[in-house]
């Protein structure tokens, strides 16, 4: 048995283990997880600092209480990642509820190609999950390839199995537009840095830093419709995948349209962190590279 082998065993046997937890022994195994994680002081200076950037404006206990909480939402997420690797489709089916599906599915219809706009809130792997799985639709995500190695192949894996199919940075403008052409979904994280030549420095709560471009460019050029979408997790354990309605994208000329309709999209997911801030992942390196002030009078500059 190669190692490849090994550790796929193991992760599907754990996968196994945790999936025939009763939901409140999960949720207390994931809880316990982050706590831990959260002692450990894993990312601590960097969580800090990003809700600092943030909410100034909140009392220094007040920030804390979030950060507590979004450790133990970070073991919850961790536990709900090798979870996956077994009866994946069972647990969408009982513990998914999508709200806003019409907006994704009539998008769709309109045979222009759909481009959603996410965040890492809550459980992103749902929300692709729940748009191929449950509502039949035909998926594309434009992610990184994970590490290690055999770990990346176990995730892509389980998520072909769901009908998702994926587009790896950074080469992937070619399988976005075959996408796209095809009249099909194709998701965007909007929430990390990027550099040249996609990104843009755009102010992200007040603070300019690197932030795609990427989908603002497409729907300028191609006409494919932009749907915002994200999940909650309730208190006991089960999600909400949430599809709001597609945000207008009409002005198809001038330099200016691409940073304007980029700059909307992250007051999008400004809105959702602000929602629930204990479900979104303070411990990313979100801020860096150039954070200086803007140009007066500028909506963003591009990243050259």
């Amino acid at each position: 048995m190669n190692r490849f082998n090994i550790f796929v065993y193991f992760i599907k046997t754990l996968a196994f283990l945790l999936d025939l937890l009763p939901r409140i022994l999960f949720l207390g195994a994931g809880i316990f997880l982050g706590r831990l994680i959260h002692f450990l002081g894993f990312r601590s200076k960097i969580a800090k600092g990003n809700l600092l950037r943030v909410f100034p404006e909140k009392m220094e206990a007040e920030r804390e209480a979030i950060r507590k909480k979004n450790y133990e939402h970070f073991g919850l997420l961790l536990l709900e990642f090798i979870r996956s690797f077994y009866g994946y489709k069972k647990f969408l089916e009982t513990s998914c509820t999508v709200e806003g599906g019409e907006h994704l599915k009539n998008a769709h219809a309109a045979g222009r190609g759909v481009l959603v706009i996410t965040s890492h809130q809550g459980n992103w792997e749902i929300l692709t999950a729940a748009g191929a799985h449950l509502l039949k639709l035909p998926c594309n995500i434009v992610t990184k390839r994970l590490k290690p190695d055999w770990f990346h192949k176990l995730a892509e894996a389980e998520r072909a199995s769901l009908g998702v199919k994926m587009a790896f940075e950074p080469r992937t403008m070619n399988i976005v537009m075959r996408a796209l052409r095809a009249k099909e979904l194709v998701g965007f994280v909007m929430d990390q840095y990027v550099g040249a030549p996609l990104g843009a420095r755009l102010p992200f709560f007040n603070i300019p830093v690197g932030t795609s471009i990427a989908p603002a460019l497409l729907a300028v050029r191609t006409g494919a419709v932009i749907v915002p979408g994200y999940t909650i997790r309730n208190a006991d354990g089960t999600f909400r995948a949430r599809f709001e309605a597609p945000l207008n994208v009409t002005v198809r000329e001038g330099e200016d349209a691409v940073l304007i309709y980029s700059q909307a999209f992250l007051k999008r997911v400004e809105a959702w962190i602000c929602e629930t801030p204990e479900q979104w992942m303070w411990i990313h390196r979100r801020w860096k590279g150039d954070l200086s002030p803007l140009p007066l009078n500028s909506i963003g500059e591009y990243l050259k």
